[in-house]
């Protein structure tokens, strides 16, 4: 009788975890597809499973923002996220196409090695591919504590992109 339940429990539990589950792909630099990092923006999906939810985009940009997995980085995966990173999103809104990120003061201090010019292309390149997954978005904006441009000063581009019209930090909060 035991091993019966124990098989009915085998049979079902994967039903039940993915019942309660949605997969999400986040998108990481790989050192064996891109060897030396000769293309700072390549990237590759991974796929994660996350609790079931409506905001399926947040969920995914918090993923990538925790870092590599320890079985990811044995299959030679990286990526400019870190354990040390996991909290730095303060909201995510999507709006009219454009994915709005809005992230914490200390984001510049965690990341200080994303403003250098291959590390800005990696930074980039996973966040973008890992929102426009989403047929929802299009674009991706940014700012830090609300202000768009402290986040593009910081990432060396300078001026906010002409969509945020006056540099508003309105669609941030």
């Amino acid at each position: 009788m035991k091993n019966v339940i124990l098989l009915l429990f085998i049979i079902a539990f994967p039903v039940l975890v993915s019942a309660h589950t949605t997969s999400v792909k986040v998108y990481l630099g790989n050192s064996v597809q891109n060897p030396n990092s000769e293309d700072c923006g390549k990237v590759f999906a991974v796929t994660r499973r996350v609790p079931k939810t409506r905001a399926v985009a947040r969920a995914a940009l918090e993923e990538l923002f925790k870092g590599v997995t320890a079985e990811e980085k044995a299959k030679d995966f990286y990526s400019t996220f870190s354990e040390e990173s996991k909290s730095i999103l303060i909201k995510l809104n999507i709006k009219r196409g454009a994915a709005y990120i809005n992230f914490r003061e200390n984001t510049k201090d965690i990341l200080n090695g994303a403003s250098s010019s291959c590390g800005s292309e990696a930074f980039f390149a996973q966040v973008e591919k890992t929102l426009k997954q989403f047929p929802t978005v299009k674009k991706v904006f940014y700012a830090i504590e609300g202000k768009p441009e402290d986040f593009y000063d910081w990432m060396q581009i300078g001026e906010c992109p002409k969509e945020l019209k006056n540099c508003s930090g309105k669609n941030f909060k």
